[in-house]
């Protein structure tokens, strides 16, 4: 018995015992006394020499273990002291686990299990109401069935929070079934609407913020379809332009001479009208000198300045180049000749190369045009029957 007693009392005193010194007819034969607290000089030597290498320092990953397990074995205190009142830490408890966030809401979960005290439940879900992570909204739809109305309540307000689209079915069953009220008499459907209310508010805002979104992305759509409009019309105008015949510019001898102008005693009245001369060689020159202008609409080239049906000679394009080479008395008509830059399908087909345009489908002319009298020939009008001789009376 006393030997049994000193054993107890040795393993108290673990520390005590290691300093006491070895009787010397109890060590082992052979084995040498070394004093406590003074090793050998060489191995006093290497072990100074391994902590200056820092051999002997811990691991970073140990160290973060062991902060892990300490931070564990702290929220497990923390829930604990939520549902012990006794418990000098219950006051700051959930103050405490909302300050440690993310890490404390598995443990958060497991307290909302029916197995627990119901306070501890209740203000577990109390704390996860105010961390709002989504990982708890599982738990919390169970916890709506939590045999306590406490419970249920304090779940109920931290879905509002936290809660998905599942949470809006639940809480209308909520509503309509739970008739159970707290112990200070708040009821607990009370609570589902409050928050269906504010669940669903919150979602109204979510929609307008998309409808917003919708909205800015037709815009944007609008305009690029804008832009593209833009980009093609201007191809579409590009592609026309390459069409057009560009006439030779070695045709274009540089002269002084002025443009030969008709003169009023050429055309006499009443005679027929005839074509202008052959172009010379010295014809050229009137493009140096010619008054010059452009087609604003596509028409017809007439070979006198009159609509009539046998009188079209030709037909202008729409951004044609034209030369300007006389106009009538009364500014009407301009008898012209295509430019360097025409259309394909344009063509005068007179024998000067020129026709008569209506000046509304023509610009304005560069210059002052000289006037041109034409005489219209005059329609002959048929010749008439003679009436018939009158016969004698019977």
């Amino acid at each position: 018995m006393e030997d049994q007693e000193r054993r107890i009392d040795n393993q108290a005193n673990g520390a005590r015992e290691v300093s006491q010194p070895i009787p010397a007819d109890e060590r082992a034969d052979g084995a040498a006394e070394t004093q406590v607290g003074s090793p050998p000089h060489g191995l006093a030597k290497v072990t100074r020499q391994l902590s200056v290498a820092g051999v002997a320092a811990p691991p970073r990953r140990a160290d973060q273990r062991a902060a892990q397990a300490a931070n564990r074995e702290r929220i497990a205190t923390l829930i604990i002291a939520l549902g012990d009142p006794s418990n000098p830490l219950h006051q700051g408890a959930v103050d405490d686990l909302v300050a440690i966030g993310d890490q404390a809401v598995p443990a958060l979960n497991e307290a909302l299990s029916p197995h627990r005290p119901w306070l501890t439940s209740y203000r577990a879900a109390e704390a996860l109401g105010q961390i709002g992570d989504g990982r708890a909204a599982g738990p919390l739809l169970e916890a709506l069935r939590h045999p306590n109305s406490n419970v249920r309540w304090s779940a109920v307000r931290a879905l509002a929070v936290v809660g998905d689209a599942r949470a809006l079915l639940d809480l209308r069953r909520v509503v309509r079934e739970d008739r159970g009220k707290t112990s200070w008499g708040e009821p607990v459907a009370g609570a589902a609407q409050s928050a269906l209310n504010q669940m669903q508010s919150q979602n109204m805002l979510l929609r307008g913020a998309d409808l917003i979104k919708t909205a800015v992305a037709c815009v944007l759509m609008l305009v690029a379809l804008i832009i593209a409009w833009k980009v093609i019309g201007d191809l579409r105008t590009e592609i026309r332009r390459v069409g057009f015949d560009a006439v030779d510019v070695s045709v274009l001898a540089p002269a002084e001479t002025a443009i030969p102008q008709p003169s009023a005693e050429a055309i006499q009245p009443g005679a027929p009208f005839s074509a202008a001369p052959e172009p010379t060689a010295g014809s050229a020159v009137e493009a140096t000198s010619a008054i010059t202008g452009t087609v604003r609409a596509t028409g017809n080239v007439r070979a006198l300045p009159q609509v009539s049906r046998d009188n079209v000679i030709g037909g202008v394009t729409e951004g044609d180049d034209i030369l300007f080479l006389a106009v009538t008395l009364d500014g009407q008509w301009y008898r012209v000749r295509l430019g360097a830059r025409h259309a394909a399908g344009s063509k005068i087909e007179g024998e000067s190369d020129s026709g008569w345009v209506n000046r509304s489908l023509l610009s304005a002319p560069s210059g002052s045009v000289p006037v041109e009298e034409v005489v219209l020939p005059t329609a002959v009008p048929p010749e008439s029957p003679e009436p018939p001789s009158p016969t004698p009376a019977p």
